[in-house]
């Protein structure tokens, strides 16, 4: 049987194949609570991205957009899956 640990360190795995290990380091103190750590993620992100439209050159700023959104995302679809693993009873 999967166990609510074993749903929260699939969603943890993910969240670090999304954003990379320099985000998901510097997340890691919420990996206990999967739910924070993607709200967390999705302001990292967003920085990183405001941070990318402040000093880009035209080229670097597209591909700088399309791989934030990417993760934005990602990070919703991730969202989704850890709303359904909070609504089963364990």
């Amino acid at each position: 049987m999967i166990s609510r640990q074993d749903c929260d360190r699939s969603i943890n795995q993910l969240l670090s194949l999304i954003l990379g290990g320099q985000k998901a380091r510097a997340s890691s103190h919420l990996s206990y609570k999967p739910a924070d750590r993607i709200e967390f993620c999705f302001k990292l992100v967003q920085q990183e991205m405001e941070q990318v439209v402040r000093t880009a050159d035209p080229e670097a700023l597209q591909k700088g957009l399309s791989d934030g959104q990417r993760q934005l995302s990602s990070l919703q679809s991730l969202k989704i899956l850890n709303q359904l693993i909070q609504e089963v009873e364990w």
